[in-house]
């Protein structure tokens, strides 16, 4: 049995979940405002099925993925969601109304970036008989996917004149929301709604806008429109600095293993490879079965720390594709098969993925969706 493993807490993705619709209702008392729940990426690392349950268990508006993969995965799992596809479609030449029939039959919702995508899905919806529902994707800055704002307004109206698709939504995404100057997003939002007031006034109205990010949803309170769509914050990390503290939330994995193997050695002894790491005295030297195969990433090779019953210990030598080594000190009370906390929050115990985020150079987005897939998932309902 493999001793590393991923403990998910689903009371805490609750409990951010319900910060998040506090936030919301206090930034907009009178407004029901939807939610879409960002679970690309196999939900961040968390699970895509578990944390999707979970979502929609707490009565989350829509869930939100990268690609057509990811959709069709989750509709599997979660049988009556609504769920929006924040990618391409890729036009099928082989089979393509065999395509889009596939597409609609798991309900999927999804974003029209492009004139040729919003034609092939208006034609073969024809042909089968069935409108397919859409969320028009304008691009105000980002320069990722999306109709250019500046061109946009004829665009959409040559959507609404396809008669085979339901426009059920509008959206864009921000640039900068997260940073503590906001004239960019500010910018972009100034953008977005000019096209929404000219689309209105020539009649061209969405039953859902959204725009809001995490960041947005901290920062941008009129960003918020009819719906947002947390991501980071549900998995209990801040986008930014700029944005700590605006709300009460927590990690909700914490990435564990065991302490397998101790061994005394004496001053002056190399660990692990390339010998960078040499002992300047007798100690006791732990290893710990994961590495940089299970997504806990090289960069901490000597810069990281662990938390074993509440005591920091050092990480040291380079961190293996399978172990990694601690200095447990001249003398230790550690015990084989003691746990061993290397990314979390427990009790006061604190290693978030922002911290190893700074020693890795890197965003806390990156280090928890690099959790391998060979690492157990263990969900919690504490």
């Amino acid at each position: 049995m493999n001793p590393t493993r991923a403990e998910i807490s689903l009371k805490r993705l609750e409990d951010n979940y319900n910060e998040i619709r506090k936030h919301l209702q206090k930034a907009k008392p009178n407004k029901k405002i939807k939610i879409c729940a960002v679970v690309k990426a196999n939900a961040y690392g968390h699970g895509l099925r578990e944390i999707s349950q979970k979502l929609v268990s707490l009565g989350v508006d829509y869930l939100g993925v990268a690609n057509y993969d990811e959709a069709i995965k989750l509709r599997t799992h979660i049988p009556k969601a609504k769920i929006l596809v924040f990618g391409t479609l890729i036009h099928s030449k082989l089979k393509p109304a065999a395509y889009v029939s596939k597409l609609l039959k798991y309900n999927l919702v999804a974003t029209v970036a492009s004139l040729s995508t919003a034609k092939f899905l208006d034609f073969y919806s024809k042909k089968l008989n069935r409108k397919f529902k859409v969320h028009i994707k304008i691009d105000t800055g980002l320069k990722r996917i999306g109709f250019d704002v500046k061109r946009a307004f004829k665009n959409v109206e040559q959507i609404f004149n396809y008669k085979n698709l339901e426009i059920e939504g509008i959206f864009t995404h921000f640039a900068t929301s997260e940073s503590r100057d906001k004239s960019f997003a500010r910018l972009q939002l100034n953008k977005f709604n000019e096209l929404l007031y000219n689309l209105k006034k020539a009649g061209m109205e969405f039953p859902i806008v959204h725009c809001a990010n995490s960041g947005a949803i901290l920062n941008i309170k009129d960003s918020y429109f009819d719906m947002v769509r947390p991501g980071l914050i549900l998995y209990g990390y801040f986008p930014s600095d700029e944005t700590k503290h605006k709300i009460n939330i927590k990690p909700i994995m914490n990435l564990k293993s065991k302490v397998t193997f101790i061994k005394r050695v004496d001053a002056n002894t190399s660990i692990s490879y390339g010998r960078k790491y040499f002992t300047d005295r007798k100690v006791f030297i732990g290893s710990i079965p994961i590495g940089y195969g299970d997504g806990y990433w090289r960069a901490f090779s000597g810069k990281g720390k662990v938390f074993i019953n509440h005591k920091t210990y050092p990480i040291v030598g380079a961190i293996t594709m399978d172990w990694l080594m601690i200095n447990l000190g001249v003398q230790t009370d550690v015990r084989i098969g003691d746990d061993v906390l290397l990314m979390g929050m427990e009790n006061s115990n604190y290693i978030g993925a922002d911290t190893l985020a700074k020693i890795a150079g890197t965003i806390p987005y990156e280090i928890i969706c690099a959790v391998a897939d060979r690492v157990p998932r263990v969900y919690l309902d504490y």
